[in-house]
């Protein structure tokens, strides 16, 4: 049976193969490190189980607009392992989110997705949810 529930740091074994699909490559110890950090400033992380195996998760932000009062959540990361695609896990996520901002009062949901091959099929999910294409996104590497 299908779960969505918040992240508890015992996942985190489950969720290294999940991000690596997602193209996020992470040993155990720089992603605990890592979500310990993310989860304390702001973000929120759900998780997708099947019989209590993590199969999926969504990764999100209570952010304020500036043009406008109010806030929405963002989406930063989502992922279902590859072979439990296209079985409604991704939209349980999704709806789940969008209950959470609903029932605070949130104004929309938004997020970014690659511009690459790779990411198409999510993009056709994305608009097939609701999503509308609303801006272009741009990024300006800083010296690592």
């Amino acid at each position: 049976m299908l779960k969505i529930r918040d992240y508890r740091s015992c996942d985190v074994e489950a969720l290294v193969p999940l991000f690596k699909e997602l193209g996020y490559p992470s040993d155990k110890k720089t992603l605990e490190r890592r979500l310990a950090n993310l989860l304390k400033n702001n973000y929120l992380l759900k998780v997708a189980s099947l019989d209590e195996m993590v199969v999926g998760f969504i990764g999100f932000s209570k952010l304020y607009f500036f043009e406008r009062d109010g806030f929405y959540y963002r989406i930063l990361a989502l992922v279902v392992s590859e072979s439990y695609r296209n079985r409604g896990i991704a939209s349980c996520l999704m709806d789940s989110v969008k209950e959470q901002a609903s029932l605070e009062g949130a104004s929309a949901l938004a997020l970014n997705s690659g511009m690459t091959v790779e990411r198409q099929k999510a993009h056709v999910f994305y608009q097939n949810y609701g999503f509308k294409r609303a801006s272009y996104g741009f990024v300006l590497e800083l010296n690592k």
